[in-house]
């Protein structure tokens, strides 16, 4: 439930700000360009007019226009898609993780040699060693039992409190 709601609002954050900055960026080149602002509902009166009056395009340019104005929707879509693949929790954390590498690697230099001391190199066990040997530890342990020490503790106690 909470996945899908940091994914939305990962999604409507990337979305508008992504779409803010590439509509302005575009609107910009096409308005110096070709002197049409498609943010503006007045060119996209004065250009449905012209299609109302069966008007066609006539140069190089018009085709170019019109092809920039689905190039921009597509490449929107396009871009949207990348930067909504962006781990950015990565990104963000990618200093922390450049400074600690660095003191790392700071540490890795001082000491290259390792000093071994008191060390003890055992020869192999097997499971099967293991077990023989617990069970020899268990036979030379006395078997009493727990209940036999306990009534033994209780009459000792009860002789002597007779005997007082």
């Amino acid at each position: 439930m909470f996945q899908k709601l940091f994914k939305l609002i990962k999604f409507l954050i990337v979305s508008v700000l992504w779409s803010g900055v590439w509509f302005t960026l575009t609107d910009k080149i096409i308005a110096k360009v070709w002197n049409f602002d498609f943010l503006k509902a007045s060119q996209w009166h004065f250009v449905s007019e012209f299609w109302r009056r069966n008007g066609t395009f006539y140069g190089k340019s018009d085709y170019l226009l019109f092809l920039s104005l689905l190039i921009i929707i597509v490449l929107w879509g396009i871009g949207l898609y990348k930067l909504y693949k962006v781990n950015y929790i990565r990104f963000f954390l990618k200093p922390l993780e450049y400074f600690s590498n660095r003191d790392i690697e700071k540490y890795e230099k001082e000491s290259k040699h390792v000093v071994i001391k008191n060390l003890v190199v055992g020869e192999k066990i097997t499971i099967d060693d293991l077990i023989a040997e617990k069970i020899q530890e268990e036979e030379k342990e006395p078997k009493i039992k727990e209940s036999e020490a306990l009534r033994q503790n209780i009459s000792q106690k009860i002789t002597a409190r007779k005997g007082k």
